[in-house]
């Protein structure tokens, strides 16, 4: 079997999934973005299948596409303050969104779709851990095909948290995703955790050598 990563990162560089979109991207281009993709990857998979993907055509086949998740980046830099107190005043949007597709209450597999503000196009398709993360999360939050979700990522910690309304999950430091984490809780773990990470690799972040 070929590696899936190298060959999901080939047939993006060949196809380009693409909705021209205004500079405020609407919840209709990305899903029309992913729906496209989504189209162009089940060709794939129904042409080529000897390649290992972890799924295939059928998997796909009558899926339907989700509500996008808005994707935002922690500043790491922040978590450093102790001026941080909320996720909210220290993250940035990554305009990436994560589109689940699914088969009544699971998800099959994710569409990454991103925005540059001149086009809205399919990035990545396949990600097992916004997959099985997204299926673990509590049916109230499924129930309403994420609406109002948010993924916040915090750099050099890898940590992937999931918020909705005022309830924070994450598998980070081996909490459960299926189990809402106290947010402020979580901020203060997550402050004490970039100061050690700092103090034992921040001379090698300036030299640019720390490969993790």
């Amino acid at each position: 079997m070929k590696n899936l990563s190298k060959y999901v990162s080939l047939f993006l560089v060949m196809i380009s999934v693409s909705v021209f979109a205004q500079p405020t991207t609407s919840n209709g281009s990305i899903r029309e973005a992913a729906t496209k993709g989504k189209a162009d990857f089940l060709r794939i998979l129904s042409d080529n299948k000897d390649f290992n993907f972890g799924l295939n055509a059928s998997d796909l086949d009558g899926t339907e596409t989700g509500n996008p998740i808005e994707e935002f980046t922690a500043n790491f830099n922040s978590l450093l303050s102790s001026q941080a107190q909320n996720l909210g005043s220290i993250s940035t949007r990554n305009e990436r969104f994560v589109v689940p597709l699914t088969k009544g209450s699971t998800v099959v597999t994710t569409v990454s779709v991103a925005s540059n503000g001149r086009e809205t196009k399919a990035v990545e398709f396949v990600n097992q851990q916004y997959t099985s993360e997204l299926n673990q999360l509590p049916r109230t939050v499924k129930a309403s095909d994420f609406k109002g979700l948010r993924i916040v990522h915090v750099p050099n910690l890898d940590a992937v948290l999931y918020i909705s309304d005022d309830k924070c999950y994450t598998s980070y430091n081996g909490r459960s995703v299926s189990e809402a984490t106290n947010v402020s809780e979580l901020v203060s773990q997550l402050q004490i955790d970039a100061r050690e990470f700092q103090a034992k690799y921040g001379e090698q972040l300036k030299r640019g050598k720390l490969v993790r």
